[in-house]
């Protein structure tokens, strides 16, 4: 996973607005996640989180799959 660091200008309005209610973009779709504590800084929203793990069980499978075939 490559990581970058996107600064966005915001108006001073929106930066107290992000003061007050901090929230970030999900690294895969681009959806704006308000935090509410709970959360990582580096922050996926709900369903590209999903996706990721599916993704992920299902390259597992596949690997696994192909190490029973040899």
């Amino acid at each position: 996973m490559t990581l970058t660091l996107v600064e966005d200008i915001l108006s001073e309005e929106e930066q107290l607005e992000q003061l007050a209610h901090p929230t970030v973009k999900c690294s895969w779709c681009g959806q704006i996640i308000r935090l509410d504590g709970e959360e990582l800084a580096l922050a996926m929203c709900d369903s590209s989180y999903e996706g990721m793990l599916e993704e992920y069980e299902r390259s597992m499978r596949d690997n696994q799959c192909e190490a029973s075939a040899r």
